[in-house]
C-alpha cells in the first residue's frame, strides 16, 4: 500500500460515516418535540458509537498495511505484537509466535504485521477511551492528543452500554446528541488525519 492508497482508505473509513451520522442528526431534528425525538435520538446515539468503534479499527488497519511495504525506522513492532499475541505466544506451543516476541530484524517485523492484520483480532475490543489510547499509541503510534476525548469517549459508551442492553434510559432531546455528534466528527477527522501525517513523516 502506497501513500494514495492509504489516503484514499482513511478517507473512506471517514466519509460515509460522517455523511451518515449526518443524516441521523438532520432526522432528529426534524423530529424535535414529537414523539419519535427519544427514539431518534437513541438510534442516533448507537449510530456515533458504532462509526467511533469501527473507524478507529479501519485506520489503525490500513495504517498497518501501509507499514509492510513502508517500514518505519522508529516504529515499536515489538511492543504492538506482544499487546496482540504476547500472553497467546507464551502459552501456546507454537515456536514461531513465541520466537517472533523477540526478533527484531526486518523479517520478522513483517511477519508481526502480517499476522496482526491477516486476523479478525481488532474486533475483540469495543470502544471506549482505554482503546482510543491504545490504538494511538501503541498501533498507530501517532501524535494525535487523546486525552480531549476522554469525556466523550467515556460518557458515549455508558448511554450506548445502557441502550445496547435495555436498560430505562432517557436522552431528553437533540441537545444530549450533539455533545457527542460533534466530538465524533472530530474523532473521525483526527483519525484520519494523523494517521497520514504519521505515514508522510516517516515515508521518506
Amino acid at each position: 500500500m502506497d501513500l494514495e492508497a492509504l489516503q484514499a482508505s482513511l478517507d473512506e473509513a471517514r466519509s460515509w460515516r460522517k455523511l451518515e451520522l449526518s443524516h441521523a442528526r438532520a432526522l432528529a431534528e426534524s423530529r424535535r418535540g414529537c414523539g419519535e425525538e427519544a427514539y431518534l435520538c437513541r438510534a442516533w446515539t448507537m449510530m456515533i458509537y458504532a462509526h467511533c468503534d469501527q473507524a478507529l479499527k479501519l485506520v489503525a488497519k490500513a495504517y498497518m498495511k501501509f507499514l509492510m511495504t513502508n517500514p518505519r525506522a522508529d516504529y515499536d513492532y515489538q511492543t504492538v505484537w506482544l499487546a496482540f499475541f504476547g500472553k497467546e505466544a507464551i502459552r501456546n506451543v507454537s515456536h514461531e509466535r513465541f520466537s517472533l516476541c523477540s526478533a527484531k530484524d526486518e523479517g520478522a517485523n513483517l511477519k508481526k504485521l502480517s499476522g496482526i492484520t491477516g486476523k479478525e483480532i481488532f474486533s475483540s475490543s469495543s470502544f471506549s477511551y482505554s482503546s482510543l489510547r491504545f490504538f494511538c499509541e501503541w498501533v498507530i503510534q501517532c501524535q494525535l492528543d487523546h486525552n480531549k476525548y476522554s469525556a466523550f469517549c467515556t460518557t458515549l459508551k455508558d448511554k450506548r452500554d445502557a441502550i445496547a442492553h435495555g436498560e430505562v434510559l432517557f436522552i431528553k432531546d437533540v441537545d444530549d446528541c450533539i455533545a457527542w455528534h460533534e466530538p465524533a466528527i472530530s474523532l473521525l477527522d483526527d483519525l484520519a488525519d494523523f494517521t497520514l501525517k504519521t505515514a508522510i513523516r516517516h515515508a521518506a
